[in-house]
């Protein structure tokens, strides 16, 4: 099966406040700026290798390109890999565009971030570490005798105990 990664990635036009009436302010984004973006990614290996597969993993709106998958090869010599990474250093070179990237692999020190620009986009996702606790049947349970058994455990044993008891006086 291999080593798998989880990846995410964005390429946004950098935003900018707005002041409001009233006082509101809110922040928006370059439209004309976002047109150009859009039209450089779609001129990229990047969007003719993934658009010509069944990969519904990537998509754009309100100023920002995003993709993500999970349980991906992500290896740097993987034509889809290297056609990312190309797109992704191009679009450093392009005044107003800002980038956030992150990889995840299995082994639990295995977290790159990369960024580039004056307002990489942290808003749609984060790398974190988890842990799988499958010890539930043990949680609640306290009340030990002085031998360090709990009640079940006493429960089990008085069991056998009987069972052993009619055993005998069945026998006999």
């Amino acid at each position: 099966m291999g080593y798998r990664s989880q990846v995410a990635g964005i390429i946004s036009v950098d935003k900018f406040r707005v002041e409001k009436e009233g006082g509101n302010r809110l922040y928006d984004y370059d439209r004309a700026k976002f047109t150009e973006m859009i039209g450089f990614i779609k001129l990229t290996k990047f969007y003719e290798l993934w658009t010509e597969s069944d990969n519904d993993s990537f998509g754009w709106k309100d100023g920002a390109f995003i993709m993500h998958g999970n349980d991906w090869k992500w290896y740097p010599d993987y034509p889809d890999v290297m056609a990312w990474d190309e797109m992704w250093v191009n679009m450093q070179t392009i005044e107003g565009i800002s980038g956030y990237f992150c990889r995840v692999g299995e082994e639990s020190d295995d977290i790159v971030h990369m960024e580039f620009g004056d307002d990489p986009c942290y808003d749609y996702f984060h790398a974190f570490t988890a842990l799988s606790f499958e010890g539930n049947d043990y949680l609640g349970v306290r009340n030990t005798n002085e031998e360090g058994q709990t009640e079940q455990a006493q429960a089990d044993t008085q069991t056998q105990s009987d069972c052993a008891r009619v055993d005998s006086q069945a026998q006999a």
